[in-house]
């Protein structure tokens, strides 16, 4: 996004002498210079500039960094596109960022992979899917400290999963979302503690791993959730790297795909004088530059659904906070406790669904729905 350029002249760089070191692999041309969504489908690395910019997909020669093919979305406008992802039939443009707070108007276009390998005249149309968080009740605006901001979007199995830009506490809400064209009022599934504001995400399916970009104000980073079960991304081990850039290239990386195995492509947009760049990054599991683990916050809750008490049992050491919540998002109970093991008297609530958040304070929140009968 262009808007943090105003931010990153008021601090100082100091290259870092240590960190997982990516590879740059050419600069990128000016057409592209604020890139923002990166996939690589069918051989071709594929990109699109930020809010502002024309609707158009832009194919990258790697080696160069020139754009070799340049297709337009006729029937889709760049508010403020963020992030590129793709299954086995469309691509998905997530036209989504929100660094205010104040839209009402997010969405994501699908593409069908034929029509855009074989537009004769590169020129494609795309389907719909608009939708709002069910947890965004207050729409004034927040420059820089909202929490509904987005940046990431990838495809796991069925649905589409929405990776939050928090710059209000810099962890990552995620959303489902799904990839039939409609309007949807999505609501949080997870939340991770990335600890700074997350760009891009990808999924890699021979590993069964997610990697996110982002970045602090001070330095890049990569996020790694593995060993997760089904789509609770932070119940496995989540590995946080940081990333030594090139001299004269921009740390604000802003994407990343999966070219292969362990093997990843990145990009920067621009930033102060620093070119928009593309690089290569593998993860291994030897990294010296792994900053920490971060540690998930375990809970089992039972019985669910209930007509009456409901049971949490938590591993956390520490003081956590328990909130239930509407679908709207309404608190209707909260409390702090010390104890591994609490129940909670749900007799008197409406029969219906709520949300279940535990929140430790440190590492994780974990967000999940019960049913009362």
């Amino acid at each position: 996004m262009k808007l943090i350029s105003i931010i990153f002249l008021g601090v100082v760089y100091f290259p870092l002498a240590y960190g997982q070191q990516i590879s740059l692999v050419s600069n990128l041309h000016d057409s592209i210079s604020e890139t923002s969504g990166l996939i690589y489908l069918n051989g071709k690395l594929i990109t699109h500039n930020d809010s502002g910019g024309e609707p158009y997909l832009y194919e990258v020669d790697s080696l160069s960094g020139e754009v070799s093919r340049s297709v337009f979305i006729e029937n889709a406008t760049n508010v403020d596109w963020e992030d590129l992802c793709s299954d086995d039939t469309y691509i998905y443009i997530a036209d989504f960022g929100n660094n205010s707070g104040t839209r009402t108007d997010l969405k994501v276009y699908r593409l069908l992979i034929s029509d855009y390998l074989n537009s004769p005249n590169d020129t494609v149309s795309v389907d719909t899917i608009n939708f709002s968080y069910l947890d965004q009740t207050s729409f004034t605006s927040s420059t820089f400290s909202t929490n509904f901001d987005a940046e990431a979007i990838l495809s796991y199995n069925d649905s589409l999963f929405v990776f939050t830009k928090n710059w209000g506490d810099k962890w990552t809400n995620i959303y489902a979302l799904s990839k039939t064209p409609g309007t949807y009022v999505i609501e949080k599934v997870d939340s991770v503690n990335v600890e700074g504001l997350i760009t891009g995400a990808t999924y890699n399916e021979g590993s069964n791993t997610i990697l996110l970009s982002g970045y602090t104000f001070t330095y890049p980073f990569i996020v790694e959730l593995k060993d997760f079960t089904s789509t609770d991304f932070s119940n496995g081990t989540i590995d946080r790297y940081q990333v030594s850039i090139p001299s004269g290239s921009s740390i604000q990386i802003e994407s990343i795909a999966l070219l292969q195995n362990n093997q990843y492509y990145i990009t920067s947009e621009i930033n102060s004088s620093d070119n928009a760049s593309l690089y290569r990054f593998e993860v291994t599991n030897q990294s010296t530059a792994k900053i920490n683990t971060i540690k998930p916050v375990t809970v089992s809750i039972y019985p669910n659904p209930t007509n009456g008490n409901i049971h949490i049992s938590s591993a956390s050491n520490s003081e956590v906070e328990i909130t239930i919540l509407t679908l709207t998002g309404k608190a209707v109970y909260s409390q702090f406790t010390l104890k591994n093991e609490i129940d909670i008297d749900l007799s008197k609530f409406n029969e219906g669904i709520y949300l279940i958040r535990i929140d430790d304070g440190k590492e994780q929140i974990i967000t999940k729905k019960i049913t009362k009968l």
